[in-house]
């Protein structure tokens, strides 16, 4: 296909109008800008548009919403969605959520992104499409990247689906601009960033003043971290408009069913959070109490040698995600042996959702989930992602583990987990490895909470907390705290990273994390204690109750001969 003798009526005219009163004498006049050609992919409608790639050719001096608007298909499904916001997200070529108003100079030849909408009409008082700046002041163009949620989890936005820690936005800017200036141009954050204090923050130990000039940020990731004591004005303001929607959006009711003593103690905390925050005039000073002594005790440094071990360990840890007809989400998962992967059960819930028969499950799973082993900075995509099995036979509600298969299409599988299974430490640092809040991988270090000690550590966390310490007693949780099939340990991995391998610190695996107790505040989790189930207590259910799997998997044929002859 010769994508240059394509050009609209409309654009031949215009050229040979201009050209017509341009001087003979001055070649070098141009007056048209030369074209750019990018790759369209509809992510609704999947019926209708077959995920197939719709090319588009327009000048590179427009904005990218200009270039959409040209395409027929864009606008049947804007019409199709009054009042929803139109996302776009780069995946070659240029990555990230993109502003529409962005030149299409800044995009490189034969970017590819993916066109979707959000769920839901905005109800907040930045209505329309968001969208900002659409200049071209030079052709130095910087672009890098901003996380959608702001350090310590504020929110930056002004509306849109992008509220998790996972997303990333493309923010561009030309040479000179500083840091401050190419965010508030953008149109896509809240007001508070053009009088409040805030900075960037790059792999958590670089920090740029937003007075910095951008010129050497291109393709670099950061957050905003905003100044603790800002205007209440601006981002306070939003993000306490939102603090409910986004607390109650984490939690499914049908997960807390599984953990029953978890559902009470968190609604006990939030009453008694309530009705302190009713007595008390100062309500800052108890919000900075609880805040100065909610987190880790314990400082600890690991050594070169276990950092190279858990390098290695991580090649099999996987990020798995889900889109199911609009219900999306992200958790983690590791290779256990050959194509086998092990995650949480609670994890298939959310996948399939409620109500859904369970034999439905196996092709649910198949058709919408996918599986990465190697998001280190952004999503792997196309042919670095695994597909899975229409098989789904082994998991288990209490001990909270699930088995899929994925499916092999010319990839290689990593190395299993299979042959480093150790027994749970009685004490010392364990590690975990895995995508917590959706973000790329991660890991842990923190120290294992002896059984026998479980309460007594419960029961300090809740010390020096004047609003929960009565509603402590000595049956809180009683159904963990005495369960000797899981692990109990002090991390700061929470959503997104159930089914994360736990290793102790010889490398071998000892559990899968898979919950944790929290207390909501107004501008963070207070998190009490988290737990993994153990490793040997998995592999006992699976050969208790799923013993031919378990004899196909571990034992040869010689093995298993054997053990009939014996029997």
């Amino acid at each position: 296909m010769k994508m240059e003798s394509r050009k609209r009526p409309r654009d031949i005219t215009n050229t040979q109008d201009q050209n017509s009163h341009s001087p003979r004498k001055n070649p070098k006049v141009q007056t048209t800008s030369p074209n750019k050609i990018i790759n369209i992919t509809l992510d609704v409608n999947l019926r209708k548009n077959k995920n197939m790639k719709y090319v588009l050719t327009h000048s590179e001096r427009g904005s990218l919403q200009e270039a959409l608007n040209t395409l027929d298909a864009v606008r049947e499904e804007m019409e199709a969605r009054p009042g929803k916001e139109m996302l776009v997200c780069g995946r070659e070529g240029i990555k990230g959520y993109l502003n529409l108003g962005m030149p299409l100079s800044c995009l490189p030849e034969s970017s590819h992104v993916v066109i979707e909408f959000s769920k839901s009409k905005s109800k907040q008082k930045y209505g329309g499409q968001v969208f900002g700046r659409h200049d071209q002041e030079s052709t130095d163009v910087v672009k890098f990247y901003i996380h959608a949620i702001g350090k310590s989890r504020k929110r930056i936005l002004k509306r849109g689906e992008l509220h998790k820690e996972g997303y990333k936005l493309c923010v561009y800017g030309f040479k000179g601009e500083t840091v401050k200036d190419a965010l508030c141009k953008d149109g896509r954050f809240l007001p508070f960033l053009e009088s409040d204090s805030w900075k960037l923050i790059n792999n958590l130990d670089s920090i740029v003043e937003n007075t910095q000039p951008i010129d050497e940020l291109e393709g670099e990731l950061f957050q905003v971290k905003v100044e603790t004591g800002m205007n209440p004005t601006g981002a306070a303001a939003a993000q306490n408009s939102e603090l409910e929607e986004r607390n109650t959006s984490v939690l499914k009711e049908y997960l807390v069913e599984e953990y029953p003593s978890l559902k009470i103690e968190s609604e006990n905390i939030r009453e008694n959070l309530k009705e302190k925050m009713k007595k008390t005039k100062r309500k800052t000073s108890l919000f900075k109490l609880h805040k100065t002594n909610f987190g880790k005790q314990t400082k600890n440094s690991t050594p070169v040698k276990i950092i190279k071990l858990l390098s290695r360990l991580s090649d099999s840890v996987g990020y798995i995600s889900w889109n199911n007809n609009g219900n999306e989400g992200s958790a983690t998962c590791f290779v256990f042996k050959e194509s086998y992967i092990f995650t949480c059960r609670h994890v298939i819930n959310n996948i399939v959702g409620e109500g859904i028969e369970p034999s439905k499950w196996a092709d649910i799973i198949s058709q919408c989930v996918r599986v990465t082993f190697d998001y280190e900075e952004f999503p792997a995509e196309g042919n670095k992602c695994f597909h899975i099995e229409p098989w789904f036979e082994i998991s288990d509600k209490t001990l909270d583990y699930a088995i899929l298969k994925l499916k092999k299409n010319g990839q290689e599988v990593p190395v299993g987990l299979y042959n480093g299974i150790g027994p749970v430490p009685w004490s010392g640092l364990i590690y975990i490895i895995g995508h917590p809040n959706g973000e790329k991988k991660h890991t842990d270090a923190c120290v294992v909470i002896p059984q026998g000690e479980r309460e007594k550590k419960c029961q300090e966390k809740f010390q020096m907390r004047e609003a929960f310490i009565h509603m402590y007693t000595q049956t809180s949780f009683q159904e963990m705290l005495q369960n000797p099939d899981v692990i109990t340990y002090d991390t700061t991995f929470f959503f997104g990273s159930s089914g994360s391998p736990v290793f102790d610190s010889n490398g071998s695996l000892v559990a899968m994390h898979m919950a944790g107790t929290t207390c909501k505040l107004p501008n963070e989790d207070a998190h009490i204690i988290e737990f993994g189930s153990s490793m040997t207590s998995v592999l006992s259910d699976i050969k208790q109750n799923h013993e031919k799997w378990y004899n196909d998997i571990f034992l040869s044929r010689q093995d298993v001969e054997m053990q009939s002859l014996e029997d």
